[in-house]
């Protein structure tokens, strides 16, 4: 003898696959927020034993932030607590971001790894300085690295730092977002 189950238990079994097909399909993608970010879109940032060419780069990265639509007020002064600096060291990676403390004394350094970019550049390296440096500056905007899109954006490794070196309007929209 063959036993059937009940249509009721089975169409409570579909309604609660179909729930759930729901609720995953419903569920945000992976985060792309950086938590080592600033607290606010608004900080300083200090030139660290840079000559004047590299201050222009800063600046010229702040900027970009600045007037990409978000909402960011990076200032540069003398006294932050946070640095960017430019060296040649022997790693394999063309800038870094670390961060340090928490809260209201969170503060970060920023190094450009002018041997790694040399090495890559051509005659693309202002770009590449600034794509790197602009990049570098997104962390403190709580943009992670590689973030899980198609789009463009500033903070993906494999964008080509001779074309995209300012924030492509997917970073401002995760800016505005983690505000």
């Amino acid at each position: 003898m063959v036993r059937r189950r009940s249509s009721a238990r089975g169409a409570g079994v579909a309604v609660l696959a179909a729930v759930a097909a729901v609720a995953l399909a419903a569920s945000p993608a992976a985060a792309d927020e950086y938590s080592g970010g600033m607290p606010s879109t608004s900080f300083t940032v200090r030139p660290l034993s840079i000559n004047s060419a590299w201050v222009g780069y800063l600046d010229t990265a702040r900027g970009y932030w600045n007037s990409s639509g978000a909402g960011a007020s990076i200032t540069r002064t003398t006294t932050s607590a946070s640095t960017y600096t430019a060296g040649r060291w022997t790693y394999s990676w063309a800038g870094r971001y670390t961060p340090y403390g928490s809260g209201s004394s969170k503060h970060f350094t920023v190094e450009v790894n002018v041997q790694f970019i040399e090495g890559r550049a051509g005659s693309n390296l202002t770009k590449w300085i600034l794509s790197t440096s602009t990049h570098e500056l997104g962390h403190g905007l709580k943009l992670a690295d590689n973030p899980s899109t198609s789009k463009a954006s500033l903070m993906k490794y494999d964008r080509d730092p001779a074309v995209i070196y300012k924030p492509q309007p997917y970073d401002v929209s995760e800016v505005v977002k983690y505000k």
